[in-house]
C-alpha cells in the first residue's frame, strides 16, 4: 500500500511536470541595414537632356554627391568629358566643315570647373553636345575613398 501510494504520488507529479504548456520562445528579427545609393549632381541636375541656357546657369555649381538618405559629399575630384562639334575650313576646298571633338580633363581636389572650362563651354555650347562626368571621387561615411555615379548632359 505504501508502495502504491508512492507510484500514485510520482506519476501524478510527473504528469502535471510534463503537461504544462512550454513558453515559445520569440524569435528575435533583425533589421537588415538599408543599402546606400548614390547620385551625382552638377548643381540641381543629375543627368538628363537640358538647354544651352541651363548649362551656362550651372556651369559654376559644384559637383556633389547624396546618398538615399540625402546626405550630401564633398566631390574630391574628377574627369571631365566634353564631346561638341567643331567646324573649320577645308584648305584645299575651301568649304566649312565639321566634326566631332572632344576635351577631357582631370581635375583633382577640385569640385568645380576652372575659369577657363566655364568661359570655354560658355561660348560654345550648342545643341548636341555632350558633357560627361565621370570618375567622381568623393569620402564615404567611413571616410573610404569612392567612386560616384556618371553625370550625363545633353544639350537641346
Amino acid at each position: 500500500m505504501k508502495y502504491l501510494f508512492l507510484i500514485l504520488l510520482l506519476s501524478v507529479s510527473l504528469t502535471t511536470a510534463f503537461s504544462q504548456a512550454k513558453k515559445k520562445q520569440v524569435e528575435k528579427v533583425e533589421e537588415k541595414p538599408i543599402p546606400v545609393f548614390y547620385t551625382s549632381h552638377w548643381g540641381p541636375i543629375a543627368s538628363g537632356n537640358i538647354s544651352g541656357e541651363q548649362v551656362k546657369a550651372i556651369l559654376a555649381a559644384p559637383i556633389v554627391v547624396k546618398d538615399n538618405k540625402n546626405q550630401l559629399y564633398n566631390v574630391s575630384g574628377f574627369r571631365i568629358n566634353y564631346s561638341f562639334k567643331g567646324s573649320f575650313k577645308d584648305e584645299e576646298t575651301g568649304n566649312t566643315k565639321t566634326m566631332k571633338d572632344l576635351r577631357v580633363n582631370d581635375f583633382n581636389n577640385k569640385n568645380t570647373l576652372p575659369q577657363p572650362w566655364v568661359e570655354s563651354i560658355k561660348d560654345n555650347i550648342k545643341p548636341g553636345d555632350v558633357i560627361l562626368f565621370n570618375k567622381i571621387l568623393f569620402r564615404n561615411k567611413e571616410g573610404k575613398l569612392q567612386m560616384a555615379p556618371d553625370i550625363k548632359i545633353t544639350v537641346n
